[in-house]
């Protein structure tokens, strides 16, 4: 049973994983940001999944993907005995997680299983549903209307909402699944493309990733979604900085060592994702690499902070700042421990990690 995804309850949102990261209210306005990341509102809130949620969300993904494939018009779904009795089990772990909260991000999950339960009772026990009040029936009504809603676009919305929450969990092959189906029921989904992406850039497949951006730059540019274009054009230009911090350590010098690409570390209660880990033999992270577009006119420190926080995390002894994919322009500090960090130029970098080996 799922026993409950927490997250703050006064916030717009909860999470908003696999937009590129720089896809926030201080780029776009919010119009057009909800436009963009609906079903999932603006911000980012860190949600953690308990491992009995992640294997409830691959349930569910298991048994939409069974809904869908056998059905060839979605707004005319018919779903088996087997799938009815499974959706009465989803109803009612999401009734318990859920509640009453629309600003949830299984909200519409909850009001399509109810939907779907309800065709099916309307198909098989109409007089059941005319005369007779049972619980199950009663949760239904309050989480389906009579009309049915069952569109191409409730599907798409809660496949890429199962997506965006196993990619956040690190469940990126289950999740790319998930953005697959959402594709193929609708092509012309830039955000979908753009999330499917970035999951697969979470299982270092770079070519995969930049031909779903493209993609997406593609169906943005057609639909004259200026802006978004724009956050995807700069994702584009993070993910060659990437490949350029990952060709520079192929260098000879550093064969005793070996690149980790989108490793994921944990802060506290928090789990994150850094670009590029450089490790030795044993395991140990030597130098963490931030990759990241900043504003010509940003001259602060702000936008390293994350790196910061990723050295103290890790104790790992170096870190890079990577903002372009010319390494004379990157940022390298020494890990002083104790959130003290020494600057350094890329000739001692390379001297101090070469003699550390």
């Amino acid at each position: 049973m799922l026993r409950g995804i927490p997250y703050p309850q006064n916030e717009l949102s909860t999470i908003i994983p696999f937009v590129p990261h720089n896809l926030n209210e201080h780029i776009l306005s919010n119009p057009t940001l909800l436009m963009f990341t609906y079903p999932i509102s603006i911000g980012y809130v860190d949600v953690i999944l308990p491992e009995n949620a992640t294997q409830w969300l691959i349930r569910l993904l298991n048994l939409v993907t069974s809904i869908v494939n056998h059905n060839e018009d979605l707004n005319q779904v018919e779903v088996t005995e087997t799938e009815y009795h499974q959706l009465l089990e989803i109803l009612d772990d999401l009734i318990h997680s859920v509640g009453e909260d629309e600003n949830h991000p299984l909200t519409e999950t909850m009001t399509l299983v109810g939907e779907l339960i309800k065709t099916y009772e309307d198909r098989n026990f109409p007089k059941l549903t005319e005369d007779v009040i049972v619980e199950t029936s009663s949760s239904c009504s309050d989480v389906a209307t009579h009309q049915t809603r069952q569109t191409d676009a409730s599907f798409v919305n809660v496949l890429y909402v199962i997506g965006c929450l196993l990619s956040k969990e690190g469940k990126s092959d289950e999740a790319i699944s998930a953005f697959d189906l959402a594709i193929s029921i609708n092509p012309d989904n830039a955000i979908i493309h753009t999330s499917r992406g970035e999951a697969k850039s979470g299982l270092n497949d770079f070519i995969g990733a930049k031909v779903d951006l493209h993609k997406a730059l593609k169906l943005t540019e057609k639909q004259a979604e200026n802006e978004f274009s724009f956050v995807i054009k700069e994702r584009l230009k993070e993910f060659d900085i990437v490949e350029a911090a990952s060709e520079y350590f192929t260098d000879s010098k550093f064969a005793e060592l070996s690149v980790i690409r989108e490793c994921r570390i944990r802060i506290g209660t928090l789990h994150s994702r850094v670009d590029l880990v450089l490790c030795d033999a044993e395991g140990n992270y030597i130098t963490i690499v931030e990759c990241k577009l900043i504003p010509s006119s940003d001259h602060s420190e702000s936008s390293q902070e994350p790196l910061k926080s990723y050295l103290c995390a890790t104790d790992a002894l170096y870190g890079i700042f990577a903002s372009s994919i010319n390494p004379d322009s990157w940022v390298f500090y020494k890990n002083l421990r104790h959130n003290r960090f020494q600057q350094i130029t890329r000739t001692d970098f390379e001297e101090q990690v070469l003699a550390n080996l």
